[in-house]
């Protein structure tokens, strides 16, 4: 049976000129880019972290938020607390996620100094701290234990493995090979498809097939591909004898947050959330060819060493038909 991780990167970004060089002001307690990158925009109908862990729970299916508490050092413990309550509370997964660019704030004293928008881009013992820092806060306001992690803009390497190790977090899911920022000095980095162990950390990469036209990588995130796309490559690994599939999306994801820079509402992205109600139904209809499940389920004596390593490739028909799907996405 194939393993399917569904994985949600679950961020804010303030909607503010020249962030994050320029620090917010004190008093910006960015509430509008919370409501519209956490739970789901302005509209009547909204799409955010609610509705995804409603659909989920709906279909009997797992999911593994990764969240940045990063911003609750500018922004307060409060929206953390209530969002991490949130989503234990619907019995998902909590994973810890990263984006450096928070620490340009000077209200995330006591940690390094910021260095660049790529977790590589700090040493050793700075990644060290910085992942230390955010399970501490995760823990003290309501996650339960983490097992593992995602760095923000997928940009981890070697040295973040080892971190994470330090601090007793025995998964990653930060390489993909579809993003040059990710593990750019680890080698053969686009040649994994299936779980690898680096040191004592296993590594999950996010999955991708072939795209055509033209022949590169595509990754599987549900803002990139059609319900048509995501199922083809399900159906191709279950019949390789895959052992997972990492599925990505966004808490943000099916919110139009593009529109707050606009002054405009944040409506919903209403062609993407079906996509995703598609993709749950596909995998609640067949219980006997995959499953979801949680990293902290995953038994890594049952993980093989030596897995498939020929990525999925699609079609010129398959490829045309999601360019016409994402291009009525701008609209609906």
């Amino acid at each position: 049976m194939l393993k399917v991780l569904i994985t949600v990167d679950t961020e804010v970004w303030p909607n503010a000129a020249n962030w994050p060089r320029t620090p917010l002001t004190p008093d910006r307690n960015c509430s509008r880019e919370l409501a519209c990158y956490f739970y789901g925009g302005e509209a009547k109908i909204k799409t955010g972290i609610p509705y995804q862990l409603d659909t989920l729970r709906r279909h009997g299916l797992k999911a593994t938020f990764f969240v940045d508490p990063l911003f609750s050092y500018a922004l307060g413990d409060t929206p953390l607390r209530e969002l991490l309550e949130l989503i234990v509370g619907q019995g998902q997964e909590i994973g810890l996620h990263l984006h450096p660019e928070w620490l340009t704030d000077p209200r995330c004293d006591g940690l390094p100094s910021f260095q660049g928008p790529f977790l590589w881009q700090y040493s050793d013992a700075g990644q060290r701290t910085l992942i230390e820092a955010g399970l501490q806060r995760q823990r003290t306001l309501g996650a339960a234990p983490v097992t593992a992690f995602r760095a923000g803009s997928w940009s981890a390497d070697v040295g973040t493995l080892g971190a994470l190790a330090d601090n007793g977090i025995a998964f990653d899911t930060s390489l993909n090979p579809c993003f040059t920022a990710s593990f750019p000095t680890l080698p053969r980095r686009e040649s994994f498809v299936q779980p690898c162990k680096i040191g004592s950390v296993w590594e999950f990469p996010v999955s991708f097939f072939l795209d055509r036209p033209p022949a590169a990588k595509r990754p599987l995130h549900v803002c990139a591909c059609s319900f048509s796309e995501l199922r083809m490559v399900l159906d191709k690994a279950r019949a390789a004898a895959w052992f997972a599939v990492v599925v990505v999306l966004h808490s943000f994801e099916f919110v139009r947050v593009d529109r707050l820079a606009q002054g405009k509402p944040a409506t919903p992205q209403r062609l993407l959330a079906r996509r995703f109600e598609k993709l749950c139904a596909y995998l609640a209809s067949r219980p006997d060819e995959f499953e979801t499940c949680f990293f902290r389920d995953l038994e890594p004596s049952d993980i093989p060493h030596d897995g498939p390593s020929a990525a999925i490739a699609s079609s010129w028909a398959r490829t045309s038909r999601r360019y016409v799907e994402q291009l009525a996405s701008r609209f609906y």
